[in-house]
């Protein structure tokens, strides 16, 4: 099971701009937004606490920004593992996927 979350706010797209996502027993994966200048963990952060900014999961609940990062920013032992991104996405990742403090991030939508 995994979920997507999304940041809602006054300049993001009407449908929310894609932080990452979480499935069961991995890392959270952040969505880089090259763009966006969000291809890192303390670019998501100062989004993310921005006042003007809500944190939603794909089913459509909010989520405060101290939970949502709690789990986020977990280490890969506290989920029981590293990430594999090739495993979970295959060979289509090559140059669009890089590391941040210790955190995976993928420049490729997913969902």
């Amino acid at each position: 099971m995994s979920t997507n979350y999304y940041a809602h706010g006054p300049d993001l797209p009407e449908d929310g701009l894609h932080i990452g996502q979480h499935a069961l027993g991995w890392e959270f994966l952040f969505r880089s937004h090259p763009k966006r200048d969000l291809s890192t963990v303390d670019a998501w952060y100062t989004l993310l606490s921005r006042p003007d900014v809500v944190i939603y999961a794909e089913s459509g609940y909010g989520i405060p920004l101290g939970e949502f990062w709690a789990d986020a920013v977990r280490r890969p032992a506290e989920v029981g593992g590293p990430h594999r991104m090739r495993a979970r996405f295959g060979d289509r990742l090559r140059s669009d996927e890089h590391r941040d403090q210790g955190r995976p991030f993928l420049a490729a939508e997913f969902h």
